[in-house]
């Protein structure tokens, strides 16, 4: 599974990650798709001793950001902060595709790019992610910020769709979103994200030592037409945390100051309609098999909504670190980010394969 794409990075081509087997030097074969190691659910789907992230499923396939290790030989990133988009079968398996900034950009760019919030074009020929660039050394955060959409085999294409957010929320003390995370395709022309702020704080520090966190905070949901870049707020979606595409053709959203609290924001009217109330607040949400299934509690517990009665159900979920992102796979499955521990500034996420329990 995604472990053995570790021991594969140094010799991967653009766009084909390569087996490493006994053969003449030099030589590169395509990997073997053996499968998951299980069918049972729920099924780890990475195993990186880094980040697997932002993930989304488009078809069969799952796309997600996979935090790049150092790569000493390569020119290219030192760090090893930066992300590669992964491509692996939703049901799990071997990785199918891996396009990394360090593999694509030249070696003379020696800043750090990572590429995250990944999301399949319905066709398959075209992706939309964010790409966040900054200075290896004595930097907090990222120094630009872009929305892209380029082909799926040419990440780096600039000359495509490079979009900057900024979002100003209204208010005295107003912030400022300028990345898009939770991006979904509408349709081939639209796509539909959360304008979100990247707030950088002081943890702790006494004198010149200083420790700093870093939280996302959605803070409206936008939308992109891909013909004219043109990017505009969703009427009334703003304080949107969380959202999800309803089966009726509206918009789940959840907002501030109600984070546990489910409406239906009507796409013609506009209106937000109360739909039911989650156990407490929620992190992330997503559409499965016709009803909301959010992870609450600040990542602890995952919990459905029926649309129709507000019934909330507490589904099973053991993880060894709190939940951070979900994701629909069809029909009753979804695909869940976990913490692999719960450590004070966080742990390495993976990815796993769940399913709402049939009835």
């Amino acid at each position: 599974m995604a472990l053995r794409s570790r021991l594969l990075a140094s010799v991967l081509a653009p766009l084909a990650l390569a087996a490493c087997e006994h053969a003449a030097p030099g030589s590169v074969h395509a990997p073997t798709d053996v499968g998951p190691f299980t069918t049972t659910l729920p099924r780890r789907l990475t195993f990186s001793v880094l980040n697997d992230r932002t993930p989304s499923v488009t078809g069969s396939v799952l796309v997600y950001a996979r935090q790049g290790e150092a790569y000493p030989n390569s020119g290219y990133g030192p760090t090893g902060r930066e992300e590669c988009l992964a491509f692996l079968p939703v049901e799990g398996g071997t990785i199918e595709r891996l396009v990394c900034p360090h593999s694509l950009l030249s070696p003379a760019d020696t800043f750090v790019n990572t590429w995250h919030e990944p999301a399949l074009s319905p066709d398959g020929t075209r992706i939309a992610f964010t790409w966040e660039r900054g200075l290896n050394v004595g930097m907090l955060g990222y120094w630009e910020k872009y929305l892209m959409v380029t082909p799926v085999d040419r990440p780096t294409d600039t000359t495509q769709i490079r979009a900057m957010v900024n979002y100003v929320e209204a208010g005295l003390f107003s912030r400022r979103a300028d990345f898009a995370s939770k991006i979904a395709w509408l349709d081939e022309g639209h796509l539909r994200f959360l304008a979100t702020w990247e707030h950088i704080f002081t943890v702790r520090g006494s004198g010149s030592e200083r420790v700093t966190d870093t939280t996302y905070v959605p803070l409206a949901l936008e939308d992109m037409d891909l013909a004219t870049q043109a990017i505009t707020p969703v009427p009334g979606g703003d304080s949107v945390i969380a959202w999800a595409p309803a089966p009726s053709g509206g918009i789940w959203v959840v907002r501030e100051p109600q984070p546990d609290s489910l409406f239906l924001l009507d796409s013609v009217m506009h209106l937000r309609t109360p739909v039911g109330r989650f156990n407490s607040g929620v992190t992330d949400l997503a559409a499965v098999d016709g009803a909301a299934v959010a992870i609450t509690g600040g990542g602890t517990a995952l919990e459905r909504l029926d649309p129709a009665t507000g019934a909330v159900t507490v589904l099973p979920s053991s993880f060894a670190g709190p939940m951070v992102h979900i994701a629909a796979a069809g029909g009753r499955r979804f695909v869940v980010e976990a913490q692999q521990a719960t450590q004070p500034f966080g742990a390495p996420t993976d990815l796993w394969l769940l399913e709402v329990p049939g009835p």
